[in-house]
């Protein structure tokens, strides 16, 4: 049977035969230009104040700061002007992870690679989660459940708040962890599992790393613990009954 992930992802390699198409007109400039809107190829939709090529990427400056750079491959069109929408309901505050204390990059030993199927992508990613677990020193299973409340095992998954791929990272931890791909299904699980790691250490408690993981620390600092989200406090009951069950 197929499932939504994989309907999502025919639909986005549907797509990729015309992504070269839609895209070579945009990418054969090497004039950069401000406000712009780029639609990926699994439908999410980025607003970016300026984008450039170096080399074979695409690199975009990003309306809340940073940048990102993306291979063309992940880009189904890039269109000038900024739709206006109506003011979106209050979310919990998403603050940057505190610079403090990084651990260190993990050395992954060089194993036969995983392959992630496009159609049905979690069970490779299942798999490379328990590889990288493994070196990095976090609980797989956690990782597992964490993943699929963030993007239900999608490499390719952006919130509409610029989180994007497995473990959805914000830029500025994306930077913080040196990842330089964010939809590399590897590079994102290191990184994202990394900060993980910072929080349980940090807080010493897999439910308050889990809330700050959402919320951010200074949320979590504030309240002294899980803050009175109604998505927090889902987030994280839903993680930890997974871990249960």
């Amino acid at each position: 049977m197929i499932t939504q992930t994989t309907a999502r992802y025919a639909r986005r390699l549907f797509r990729t035969g015309r992504v070269l198409l839609l895209a070579i007109p945009v990418l054969l400039s090497s004039q950069t230009r401000a406000d712009q809107v780029v639609t990926l190829v699994n439908g999410s939709k980025l607003e970016v104040q300026s984008y450039r090529m170096e080399g074979s990427r695409i690199v975009l400056s990003l309306t809340g700061g940073g940048e990102l750079g993306i291979s063309p491959q992940q880009v189904s069109g890039i269109v000038a002007g900024i739709p206006k929408v109506s003011p979106a309901p209050p979310e919990p505050p998403l603050s940057e992870p505190k610079s403090a204390v990084v651990p260190p990059a993990v050395s992954v030993p060089v194993v036969p690679e995983i392959r992630i199927s496009p159609w049905d992508p979690e069970p490779g990613v299942r798999a490379l989660i328990a590889e990288v677990s493994r070196a990095v020193g976090v609980n797989a299973k956690l990782v597992e459940a964490l993943v699929e409340a963030e993007s239900k095992f999608d490499p390719y998954a952006v919130s509409r708040r610029g989180a994007m791929g497995l473990m959805q990272l914000m830029p500025g931890t994306a930077r913080q962890y040196q990842v330089k791909d964010v939809f590399d299904p590897r590079q994102n699980l290191e990184g994202g599992m990394r900060h993980l790691k910072f929080l349980l250490e940090r807080y010493d408690n897999t439910a308050l790393a889990l809330a700050a993981y959402n919320a951010g620390e200074d949320v979590v600092d504030r309240y002294r613990g899980i803050p009175p989200y109604r998505e927090t406090r889902g987030y994280v009951a839903r993680i930890l009954g997974r871990l249960k069950s």
